[in-house]
């Protein structure tokens, strides 16, 4: 197994991040990468785990309090750009809170993230704004009926939750 650095980006529902994080390797008989481990550790003290599967397009986040109590965990759909194309949202008992679904502009970067219930109603809508370099700018959020319910302005930029490395490891 070998262990690098890198800087990755963390999605919990509405809170997205960039921090620094470690992470490691498992690597086949082929030398091939099989599952990655990412360890975050979060501005307010809890830590944040992924765990992506390379070969089944998944990952999983699983995180916890200062005190190493669950908060929540997430399970992720991967394509084959290595971005996330879903997500199911749980909370510490593991019981389902909703379902994103992610879409990505041209340039790859995230445009829109449709928040869902059980029975795949939409919840909320989330509008992520770019600049003309392409660095994130905002994001507005939208309820069922498609009315404006809170959002950024282009003067406080958010960051943009895609991953900056590549999850499937290309």
């Amino acid at each position: 197994m070998s262990f690098r650095l890198a800087t990755s980006a963390i999605a919990c529902g509405f809170l997205v991040a960039l921090i620094p994080a470690g992470f490691g390797q498992l690597l086949d008989d082929n030398n091939k990468e099989t599952v990655r481990v990412t360890v975050a550790l979060n501005p307010d003290g809890s830590r944040t785990v992924y765990e992506f599967d390379n070969e089944h397009h998944k990952a999983i986040a699983t995180t916890s309090e200062r005190d190493g109590k669950l908060r929540g965990k997430i399970r992720y759909e991967i394509d084959e750009a290595g971005r996330f194309t879903s997500g199911v949202i749980f909370g510490p008992d593991d019981e389902f809170r909703f379902k994103s679904v992610y879409k990505y502009d041209s340039r790859g970067q995230l445009e829109l993230e449709t928040q869902l219930g059980k029975d795949d109603a939409v919840l909320n809508k989330i509008v992520y704004k770019y600049d003309e370099k392409g660095k994130p700018a905002g994001y507005s959020v939208f309820d069922a009926s498609g009315k404006l319910v809170s959002g950024t302005s282009s003067s406080t930029p958010t960051p943009s939750p895609k991953p900056r490395q590549n999850a499937l490891g290309r």
